[in-house]
């Protein structure tokens, strides 16, 4: 079980079709490309024109690049998730959802996990992350954050998990057995057939007989 959501599960599925392996293949003329995007540069903010199958997209040239890059994979965020150009009369309450989802999308799109987290383990250091992705600080910071929360939730349930399974041997040591549990696995018995059980729960049954 992965702890990661549904917007970045559908971004790693995308990249590692298209082939997507190390943060070289994750420029904006690799990227434009592959995902149909149409991209020049501006005096005015960035913004995007887009449709279901290829967008039109102009970037702020006067900025750091690593504030281009940001502002790339924020707009296509948009492209990817959202219906045709919707900015115009639409709810503010709606727009701002609209444009926190680009946001996560944009820390997706940028750092993958699957090629992130590698590096990141390597080079823990935040200037070296920086220099090897081309995105700004801040979101660096989001980055490392949220998978270290992802792996937090992941070793819990592991936990969990084997907390849950060392209760059950116990429960089902020679000499502990309770009747409850007795109780269930003649129930299971009937359910699914004597054939269908494993040993050790046949053993129990066997022994509750004697």
């Amino acid at each position: 079980m992965r702890f990661v959501s549904i917007r970045e599960e559908k971004v790693e599925k995308k990249y590692k079709q298209l082939g997507l392996q190390n943060p070289h293949d994750l420029t904006i003329e690799n990227i434009s490309s592959l995902f149909k995007i149409k991209v020049e540069y501006h005096e005015r903010n960035s913004d995007c024109f887009y449709n279901d199958n290829c967008a039109y997209m102009w970037l702020k040239k006067n900025q750091p690049y690593e504030d281009i890059r940001a502002d790339f994979f924020h707009e296509m965020g948009h492209f990817i998730d959202h219906s045709g150009k919707q900015s115009e009369g639409m709810p503010i309450a709606f727009e701002k959802l609209q444009e926190a989802q680009a946001h996560w999308l944009s820390i997706y799109l940028s750092m993958p996990r699957y090629i992130f987290e590698p590096i990141m383990t390597e080079h823990p250091n935040l200037q070296t992350l920086k220099e090897i992705f081309q995105i700004p600080e801040p979101m660096i910071r989001e980055r490392i954050r949220i998978i270290r929360q992802q792996n937090t939730m992941h070793f819990q349930f592991l936990r969990r998990k084997a907390l849950e399974e060392n209760s059950i041997n116990r429960t089902l040591q020679k000499g502990k057995v309770y009747k409850t549990t007795i109780q269930v696995l003649k129930q299971l018995e009937t359910q699914v057939g004597k054939e269908n059980l494993s040993y050790e729960i046949k053993s129990l049954l066997r022994r509750d007989r004697w």
